[in-house]
Order: structure tokens, then C-alpha cells, then sequence
């Protein structure tokens, strides 16, 4: 058994948009998530999902509040403090869409480029070195394309290898299952499912998972824990049952209608 790790907490957390003239757009946020959980955030579009990880993974500062990853503060601390450079190594960002791949390289240059950077590898190395990360996301026969010759799903996947390299323990998914096929979803339901348990092509531990969501219902299954972002409040959901008896078949209508 693995020790339950408090992987990430937020206290009194306000989110901001990075364009302030929104101002705050989720308030009065406390929050902890333990290795091992996955957790959906759901939200309608414009709710304030997006903005919320990029709160957490450091890229824009809190409006006010603290997120602690692992037990150190991520946000308002010196960017030359190694400390800090080190724990914010230990999560992953994967964007929504197609993932913010480099246009100009290759795929395979995408995957390699943090493990290259961070390692001090070669290209050559990195790549002997993360051979079985690439295969067991079956990713092997496309590292020669570039982005823009992929489909939104398979740029998706390319974008989870991209950070995933590094074997960070906190991962954070932008609306990962969205607009995904039967054969896509399914391999994205297998992979949460080995990213909490603790896979050992992921380091072995069992992993902190948020992703968010504009529809639940593909996360049926999966044992998450669910939060609602609404109307610029946070509030914890009780099951998918109660997610879906308020939402419906699209997993996802109405969030005013949702209760605790």
C-alpha cells in the first residue's frame, strides 16, 4: 500500500482571469486533493475551469489565497528559487484542444524537448530513454509527423507523452475526454485508470488527477470525486449520481440546478 500524500491544498484561493478586466472568477476556494484521487471540475465554457489550472500549475497568480503543491507554496515565490523550479517539475499540464504542441518540430522532438532540456540528454538519449514511455502510449508510429498533420485526439496524446516525460505526480488535464472517439475515450478511461492507481511506466505511485470537464457522463466508471464551477462559487458534488440526476444525458446542462 502506498501512503496517502496530500499532493496539492488550496486555502481561501480567488481565481482571476488572466485578462483582469473580468475580474475574479472563483472565490473563497478550499480544496485537497490526495495522491491517488482523480477529480473532475466541471463547469459550463467560460466558467473558469481553464483559468483555475493555470492558477494551480503556477502560469498566472492567484487573485488572493495560497495553493500549496506537495506542501510548498506555487504561487507569489521568487522564479529563481530552485526549490520552487522543483516542485512545479512535479506536475503536468496537458492545455485543452490539441495540447499547445510546437508547431515548427516534429512529434518526436515535442515529446523529448522537457526530458532533453531538464536531463541534459541528447536527442539520441532522450529518446533510447523514453522508447517505452512512447510505445505504451502507442505514439511510435507518428513521431516523425508534425502536429499540424494529426487529428485533435492524437495531438492530444502526444501532448499527455510531452508531460509525462518528467514523471510528475500531480497531473492536470484540461478537458481531456472532449470530443473524443469510442477507440480514444476508451484508451484515455484506461490510462486515468492507471494514473491513480500507480502504474510503473509512470513512476509506480499512484498519481493526483484533475481534469476538468464540460460533460461528466464519460467519466462514469472511473470512481472520481466531482467539483463544480458556477457562477464564481466551488462547490464539492456528492457522486455522478447526483451529477447526472441534475444534468441529464449530455452529463452536463444546467450547473444552477446542481446540489452538494
Amino acid at each position: 500500500m502506498h501512503p496517502t500524500i496530500t499532493a496539492l491544498e488550496t486555502e481561501s484561493l480567488e481565481i482571476a482571469r488572466p485578462s483582469s478586466t473580468e475580474g475574479v472568477v472563483l472565490q473563497a476556494m478550499d480544496w485537497k486533493v490526495a495522491s491517488g484521487e482523480l477529480w473532475v471540475v466541471a463547469g459550463v465554457h467560460g466558467s473558469g475551469k481553464t483559468a483555475l489550472l493555470d492558477t494551480l500549475a503556477g502560469l498566472i497568480p492567484a487573485a488572493a489565497g495560497q495553493v500549496r503543491v506537495f506542501g510548498r507554496p506555487v504561487g507569489g515565490a521568487d522564479d529563481d528559487d530552485a526549490g520552487l523550479w522543483e516542485t512545479r517539475r512535479r506536475m503536468g499540464l496537458v492545455f485543452d484542444g490539441s495540447g499547445r504542441l510546437f508547431s515548427a518540430l516534429s512529434v518526436q522532438e515535442n515529446i523529448l524537448l522537457p526530458w532533453c532540456y531538464h536531463q541534459n540528454r541528447t536527442p539520441a538519449e532522450a529518446l533510447a530513454e523514453l522508447e517505452p514511455l512512447i510505445r505504451h502510449l502507442q505514439l511510435e508510429s507518428l513521431l516523425l509527423r508534425t502536429p499540424g498533420s494529426l487529428g485533435r485526439s492524437w495531438s492530444r496524446r502526444v501532448a499527455l507523452a510531452r508531460c509525462l516525460v518528467l514523471k510528475p505526480r500531480l497531473l492536470l488535464l484540461d478537458n481531456p475526454l472532449a470530443g473524443l472517439d469510442a477507440v480514444h475515450l476508451r484508451w484515455w478511461r484506461g490510462f486515468l485508470t492507471e494514473a491513480v492507481a500507480g502504474h510503473p511506466m509512470l513512476g509506480g505511485e499512484p498519481l493526483a488527477v484533475i481534469a476538468t470537464a464540460d460533460a461528466v457522463r464519460p467519466y462514469s466508471g472511473l470512481d472520481p470525486r466531482f467539483a463544480l464551477v458556477a457562477d464564481g462559487q466551488w462547490r464539492i458534488l456528492a457522486d455522478m449520481e447526483t451529477v447526472l440526476a441534475s444534468t441529464g444525458e449530455d452529463g452536463y446542462h444546467n450547473p444552477t440546478d446542481i446540489r452538494p
